[in-house]
């Protein structure tokens, strides 16, 4: 893929905007929950015409403190909903691609307990990916601390649509899984939909440009799948952006050499 997106939080929309639009690059908006209280429809459509008009196509990243969808406290989920519903709504009205979401799985509280996770992500996820599927917007479940592919597999085979990937995030893979990268993929490649590049030391979640670390980005590459649908990079700041884009494209370039 050629084009790529940003990473962007919602709070720094106006003040880069005029970048986003001079330089076409395709903004994934990060909104928080206070963000999501604070945002009138109305408001938004129109502050968002601009990026509407360019004909870019920018992604989304859903809120993730705080909420979870394999929650057991029924006031947990019920937030967890408001919370998925208003971003899917949101991003209709951008003309996003699909949405990145986090899983709520972490080994701490579900390790020997995995099938309990399942159970409760299956049983609370099937109204915010009704909304998704009415709307047509792409739904990406990201690796967050997960040590294997296996569970998000599950998750994702266990609705089979068309509208629900994966997220792979090189970052996140990097510090926490136990699975080779081949076997990552080949377990999840053709539900692969969406990428968050950035890269670290293997250690915490450092958020460094592409190549600036210790993930074998250049292996990666030749793992590529074909349903990718976006990518996005993630880094912190404009100057670790641009490195972030150059080193990628060398990669890519090499790649076909």
């Amino acid at each position: 893929m050629e084009s790529f997106n940003v990473h962007l939080p919602y709070s720094d929309y106006k003040k880069y905007i005029n970048v986003i639009l001079k330089r076409k690059i395709n903004p994934e908006l990060y909104f928080t929950g206070r963000d999501l209280d604070n945002i009138d429809y109305k408001a938004f459509e129109k502050e968002t015409e601009p990026l509407r008009k360019s004909g870019l196509k920018p992604s989304v990243h859903a809120p993730f403190l705080d909420i979870n969808i394999a929650a057991t406290d029924p006031a947990i989920v019920e937030i967890t909903h408001k919370r998925f519903i208003k971003t899917i709504e949101l991003a209709e009205i951008l003309e996003a691609t699909g949405i990145v979401i986090h899983p709520g799985y972490d080994p701490f509280r579900f390790r020997g307990f995995e099938d309990n996770w399942l159970t409760l992500a299956t049983k609370n996820f099937p109204p915010i990916l009704k909304k998704a599927e009415e709307k047509k917007i792409f739904l990406a479940v990201e690796n967050i601390f997960e040590e294997s592919p296996k569970r998000l597999n599950s998750f994702i085979k266990h609705f089979s649509s068309p509208y629900l990937g994966h997220c792979f995030d090189t970052g996140h893979f990097n510090i926490f899984s136990h699975t080779s990268l081949a076997d990552w993929f080949e377990l999840m490649g053709k539900y692969t939909i969406a990428l968050h590049l950035h890269d670290n030391l293997g250690f915490m979640d450092q958020h460094l440009p592409v190549g600036k670390g210790s993930f074998p980005f250049k292996f990666f590459v030749t793992l590529l799948p074909e349903t990718l649908k976006w990518i996005t990079f993630e880094m912190h700041n404009e100057n670790e952006v641009n490195i972030c884009v150059a080193n990628w494209k060398r990669l890519l370039d090499e790649r076909t050499l």
